[in-house]
């Protein structure tokens, strides 16, 4: 079953698919730091990713966020960390952002971002078989700087919508094999999101992102949630590579633990296979709890 995911179809390697997560709904801050600006106070977020569970070599992730406002300049810096696992390849990512914003009018912001930060991909491929000559010096090790770029409109606590280059790579500091531009392809997403109070105590959400890299299917994923008092949200997330999520989700101060249970169905499943993917989310917000609205800023 390792081999499948080293071999098989195009979605599995770090090649060729951009890391993407469920619960993006309550942090787009990953795929585009210029979200950062819809929030107030400062803001860690720790994520935990395990795919096909039962399922030898599967993808697993660890991925940790963080920003902090500066009020004086309406701006926010920041940082992204991924860790991502797949059989023997490995991939690290980190990187600093800052982020300004603009009053457009009234009610409609416009943010902008930048990021700088490197990034390592190893991949063992001897240690699957030592005694295959084929995979003698097929090892990979990578080290690159990358750069990366977004911008949105949003309004306070109703609506955003943003484009992003998160990873633009550019000179090899160290060596590598020739599949060296495979392995560094730029990836964009465009997110949109919406949310409206149905009553005194339920509120709607609505997200959504698609993700494009070239020569590879643009991937779209759909969100929606339902809040009651702004303390427990429930909702649902659909990928169009026919994944299916259910979204969880617990705010009480300045405390958010979400849950999502994702699993596949017709030909996205495994070699016939339908594990199921957890993840786990923890955020921490200083500056205001997760009940307060989120700022207008001056």
């Amino acid at each position: 079953m390792l081999f499948i995911f080293l071999l098989g179809g195009s979605n599995l390697t770090f090649a060729q698919q951009q890391f993407t997560y469920t619960q993006y709904i309550d942090n787009v801050v990953p795929m585009n730091p210029a979200w950062s600006l819809t929030r107030g106070g400062s803001e860690v977020n720790i994520l935990g990713r395990k795919q096909w569970m039962n399922v030898e070599g599967a993808p697993s992730t660890f991925m940790a966020n963080g920003f902090t406002s500066i009020d004086n300049i309406n701006a926010t810096v920041g940082f992204n960390l991924l860790s991502d696992k797949v059989a023997v390849e490995n991939l690290t990512e980190f990187s600093l952002f800052f982020a300004k914003a603009v009053r457009l009018d009234d009610e409609l912001y416009l943010s902008a971002a930048m990021n700088a930060g490197f990034r390592r991909y190893n991949a063992a491929y001897s240690a699957l078989d030592p005694d295959d000559p084929t995979l003698v010096n097929s090892d990979i090790r990578e080290n690159k700087g990358s750069i990366g770029a977004a911008v949105m409109i949003y309004i306070p606590g109703k609506f955003y919508a943003g484009v992003s280059l998160p990873r633009l790579s550019f000179e090899d500091l160290g060596t590598g094999s020739v599949n060296r531009v495979a392995n560094y392809k730029n990836f964009y997403f465009f997110n949109i999101g919406y949310t409206h109070a149905l009553t005194d105590e339920f509120s709607w959400d609505n997200a959504a992102v698609m993700a494009y890299t070239a020569n590879v299917p643009l991937q779209a994923d759909f969100s929606s949630k339902i809040w009651v008092k702004d303390a427990l949200g429930l909702g649902f997330n659909y990928r169009t590579n026919n994944e299916l999520g259910v979204l969880t989700s617990f705010k009480t101060g300045n405390l958010n633990i979400g849950y999502s249970y994702q699993f596949g169905f017709g030909q996205s499943k495994v070699a016939g296979f339908n594990g199921a993917t957890h993840e786990i989310t923890i955020g921490l917000r200083f500056g205001g709890g997760y009940s307060d609205d989120l700022r207008v800023r001056k």
